[in-house]
């Protein structure tokens, strides 16, 4: 059973879980993700969390130890749909530009979930115990190195021009990382959309090339 609600969580939000209690602890999480995107987790109480979902504060401590262990679940799901597309990738035999768009499509859409925004906006260094916070870095961390083997497989395979690997990787984060800020559900574009337009600039770039001197 653990198996088949962990399954769940990494498929994202939508589906029932089927264990009744993990399906009850989803849902403080999901509203805890939420609250803390809209206020800050500094700013949110677990009574904040409690009201919303017009609970009383035990009822959530039977599930959660405290805001910390809220925060920490919330991002650490994210963390785990990361992973989860991060084999998907590693499952794909293609160049290294393909397997490096299709990681970032899947990274786009993890990161304009509850969840995705709350693992960047919220887990700064003040807001979880040393333990909880190196847990969450290391699976980032790990991300990160699998950015660079990529980009540099797709330098070896010639469909990723000559580069610092590790420099490419941090631009690409910075970029995809900021959508957690600006993007909104109800905008015009969808985050696969958001994606192509993304990776097209770090492709083709912005400038156009120089006329050539006709003298």
């Amino acid at each position: 059973m653990a198996s088949a609600v962990q399954a769940k969580h990494g498929n994202g939000e939508g589906e029932a879980v089927e264990d009744p209690r993990e399906a009850k602890r989803l849902s403080i999480l999901r509203a805890a993700a939420r609250i803390f995107n809209e206020r800050g987790y500094h700013g949110t109480s677990v009574a904040d969390v409690a009201e919303a979902l017009g609970a009383s504060k035990p009822y959530l401590y039977y599930y959660l130890k405290n805001k910390e262990d809220m925060l920490f679940e919330c991002s650490r799901i994210a963390t785990e749909q990361l992973h989860a597309v991060l084999e998907r990738v590693r499952a794909t035999e293609a160049s290294g530009w393909q397997r490096l768009r299709l990681l970032f499509h899947g990274y786009a859409q993890v990161m304009t979930t509850d969840f995705g925004i709350c693992l960047i906006r919220n887990t700064s260094p003040g807001s979880l115990p040393r333990q909880s916070r190196e847990r969450l870095w290391a699976g980032r961390r790990r991300l990160n190195k699998e950015v660079e083997r990529i980009i540099a497989e797709g330098i070896a395979d010639g469909s990723i021009r000559s580069c610092d690997p590790r420099t490419a990787s941090f631009a690409l984060f910075g970029a995809f990382n900021w959508m957690t800020y600006w993007y909104r559900d109800n905008g015009p574009l969808r985050p696969e959309a958001v994606a192509d337009h993304f990776l097209d600039y770090f492709a083709r770039g912005l400038a156009m090339p120089a006329a050539p001197d006709r003298n």
